[in-house]
């Protein structure tokens, strides 16, 4: 599959350099666009759907923090590469918020610019593989346009259902609603609801399915039945069923999550190595697993054969020294960017642990 991808810079020779960089062919990727504000990428990237962007941050107009929080809150699937200065730690630090794929430090090198958009398409292709079955194929469309977008619509849903964000799910259904309301103006496919409604509820069941919750806590088989013999008269109908259902299930699956005995502690492990440059805490992660901190510490400690206290700081004191080593940040940024606001008690644990202070670290680097 041909991946496409937006470039986003107010400069007209730094897009011309991340062209010429770039390994498009080998990749089996397309540079579909460039925008040289934020403004501009926000309605490209609502026309283009491209996959993958790589945006610098100072910019015009919508800079580079506000593009970033509209991209991870509107299209949570894109994949997001960053370039920016040294000295941009507000932006770096928003890149890593966003979960941003990667940051590239100006002047870019092209090794580090296809790595990152390697891993791009890896994390693309994991994501696809999940929604490429064959009860996620999305409605036949005659318009590829259209189809595009009925598929970005479904994969938006998709993203927040893995998150059991329940506002952002009701969200996209109601951007739905005018969608299908041209569908039905345009098309002579008067089944359009029915094949719309199916599509969306075996989705939804097989997320269930995927995450072994058995739907007798869910639905009743009665409701399931209703919906898929419904005939609605009009778009609201459908999407009002439709949205409540997946609202219902939400609400079920993060009730059965708070109600589950059986700690997963692959789960809680993930958890950590996804967030552990945040501000994370036992604390904290004991209340998102909705248990104790100390069944959850002695869960830990069983499971990995180390205290988690300990896992998190081996984390975050590995990430620290690259950050000092490899890419020569400020020591009280990288103290920041591995979850310490207090850059005094982040020396002492770096010292604790290595047996010398981040100054020495440099200085013998």
């Amino acid at each position: 599959m041909m991946h496409k991808v937006l470039i986003i810079d107010d400069e007209p020779w730094s897009r011309q350099v991340i062209r010429a960089l770039g390994l498009w062919e080998s990749l089996e990727l397309k540079v579909v666009g460039e925008a040289e504000d934020g403004t501009a990428a926000l309605q490209l990237i609502e026309e283009l759907q491209p996959h993958i962007v790589v945006t610098d941050m100072r910019m015009p107009g919508v800079d580079g923090v506000e593009l970033l929080q509209a991209l991870s809150e509107r299209f949570p699937l894109l994949k997001i590469i960053v370039m920016s200065g040294y000295d941009d730690f507000v932006y770096m630090k928003q890149a890593i918020q966003s979960r941003a794929a990667d940051y590239l430090l100006k002047p870019i090198n092209p090794e580090d610019l296809n790595a990152a958009l390697a891993k791009c398409i890896r994390e693309l292709e994991d994501t696809e593989a999940i929604l490429n079955t064959s009860w996620r194929t999305p409605l036949a469309f005659a318009d590829t346009h259209v189809l595009d977008q009925y598929h970005d619509y479904r994969e938006q849903v998709f993203g927040y259902l893995l998150e059991l964000n329940i506002q952002a799910v009701q969200h996209i259904f109601e951007k739905l609603g005018p969608f299908l309301e041209s569908m039905l103006l345009h098309s002579h496919d008067r089944n359009i609801l029915v094949k719309f409604g199916h599509d969306f509820i075996l989705m939804l069941e097989e997320f269930v399915a995927e995450n072994e919750i058995g739907f007798e806590h869910i639905w009743s088989e009665g409701n399931r039945d209703s919906l898929m013999t419904a005939r609605w008269q009009s778009v609201s109908e459908a999407i009002g069923d439709i949205s409540q259902f997946y609202g219902d299930a939400i609400k079920a699956m993060v009730q059965i999550r708070k109600d589950r005995k059986h700690l997963d502690l692959n789960e809680v492990k993930a958890h950590i190595d996804h967030y552990y440059q945040d501000p994370i805490s036992l604390e904290t992660i004991a209340q998102h697993f909705f248990i104790s901190k100390e069944h959850l510490s002695r869960s830990f400690k069983v499971f990995t054969g180390e205290n988690m206290s300990d896992y998190m700081i081996r984390k975050r004191m590995e990430k620290a020294k690259g950050l000092i080593v490899e890419q020569g940040l400020a020591i009280k940024h990288v103290a920041q960017m591995t979850g310490y606001a207090d850059i005094a008690y982040f020396y002492r644990v770096f010292k604790k642990y290595y047996g010398f202070t981040p100054g020495q670290l440099r200085k013998d680097d």
